[in-house]
């Protein structure tokens, strides 16, 4: 039988090493996936797939939700670049989406077609999705979101369900959290 002394010891460590593993103590925390990328809330079911292989996760973001211009935002594994964002707002809708993504050095997506993922327009490709939406600002009226995934290979397509899947509720995610209105 445990005295009251060992029990309150062990009690004190259970708190400690939940609170640990709470504040992303350890090497198993460097390899989680993030809850929130680039300022947007997402399920990491949905990102862990553009994300893989996994490592040390760590972003690089330039975006100023409350003064919005374009910019990008980067997410790397192990130093890699692993996710690409470009955040832009801008008057008026893209006049061609899909040729801006087949041409574009900006967006420039592996075998693009567009696909109705409830925007304005919305394109996904092999390797990454570009979505445009209104959003009214000071001053501007719409926000075109591009993701790009650089370690995927661009001419296989078996990535695309999952891009497509993560543009749809990041997008939507983003729109709420730029309060586009």
């Amino acid at each position: 039988m445990r005295s009251t002394k060992d029990l309150g010891q062990f009690a004190a460590g259970a708190v400690l090493a939940a609170s640990l593993a709470a504040c992303g103590g350890g090497a198993d925390a460097d390899r989680a996936v993030p809850e929130t990328l680039c300022g947007t809330p997402v399920p990491a079911t949905l990102s862990r797939p553009l994300l893989e292989p996994y490592g040390k996760i760590t972003e690089g973001n330039r975006v100023d939700r409350k003064n919005p211009k374009t910019a990008p935002c980067v997410v790397m594994v192990d130093g890699k670049q692993a996710l690409a964002f470009r955040f832009a707002w801008h008057n008026g809708a893209p006049k061609d989406l899909l040729a801006l993504s087949r041409d574009s050095s900006v967006m420039g997506l592996a075998e693009p077609a567009r696909v109705d993922l409830g925007f304005e327009e919305s394109v996904v490709g092999n390797d990454g999705a570009t979505a445009t939406a209104p959003c009214r600002t000071a001053v501007d009226d719409h926000f075109t979101l591009t993701v790009r995934v650089p370690r995927t290979d661009k001419a296989k397509r078996d990535l695309r369900p999952a891009v497509e899947a993560f543009m749809r509720t990041y997008m939507t995610e983003t729109l709420k959290t730029l309060d586009c209105g």
